[in-house]
């Protein structure tokens, strides 16, 4: 036994401090868990019905992304010594800078500017969704006998290949359409983490002692 402050402090003190800070750390991801669902709720339910808004943001924020992108490899490739400089970092960079500068620039001052944001992104999602797709067909063609789930990855990489060349023809319409189709992944998102978290709630609490 342990005098501090004329009180007493014993072993069981100790074990009901170890009990309660499971509790404390429960119920503090809870919290993080509601406050994440609801967020994916209100991004889920703003691109189902409003679209065109939700696009547009989108628009913004992925060209913003690419320009911070963009300025944080130039600053890379002047903080690198000289001896381990890449030139490609630094032309990739600028290149970044450029076309997402001007296309911010061009969608803040007209409208005209906003479907020419749309249909750059739109164009670069289509290259990477056809990088992607093509790397996963030539992927599982070149692998010899049966492995499980190869008609999958086929099926995968050809849908990919067929995404890519719809964002080529019409970009600001499959642009949209894509934002519908986000819409309703945030809500089955935000459905699962609140499927998640009552289930936390509903299984009992088990504490050990010490």
């Amino acid at each position: 036994m342990k005098q501090e402050h004329n009180q007493s402090y014993t072993i069981l003190d100790a074990e009901y401090q170890v009990i309660d800070e499971p509790e404390t750390i429960g119920r503090g991801i809870q919290k993080g868990v509601i406050i994440t669902a609801l967020g994916l709720t209100a991004l889920g339910l703003a691109a189902l019905f409003f679209p065109v808004a939700a696009g547009i943001g989108f628009a913004f924020f992925i060209t913003a992304g690419i320009f911070l992108s963009g300025i944080s490899q130039i600053m890379i490739f002047f903080r690198t010594a000289k001896e381990q400089r890449n030139g490609w970092m630094l032309a990739n960079g600028v290149l970044l800078v450029l076309v997402s500068g001007l296309n911010l620039a061009g969608a803040l001052i007209s409208p005209i500017g906003i479907p020419q944001m749309i249909t750059t992104v739109s164009f670069l999602l289509g290259i990477l969704t056809m990088s992607v797709g093509l790397n996963q067909i030539t992927g599982i063609l070149s692998e010899k006998g049966k492995t499980p789930g190869r008609g999958w990855a086929l099926l995968s990489g050809v849908l990919n290949v067929l995404l890519s060349l719809l964002l080529f023809v019409n970009p600001i319409l499959s642009w949209f359409a894509l934002t519908t189709v986000w819409g309703i992944y945030l809500l089955a998102a935000a459905i699962a983490l609140f499927c998640t978290l009552w289930s936390m709630r509903r299984s009992p609490h088990t504490s050990s002692s010490v």
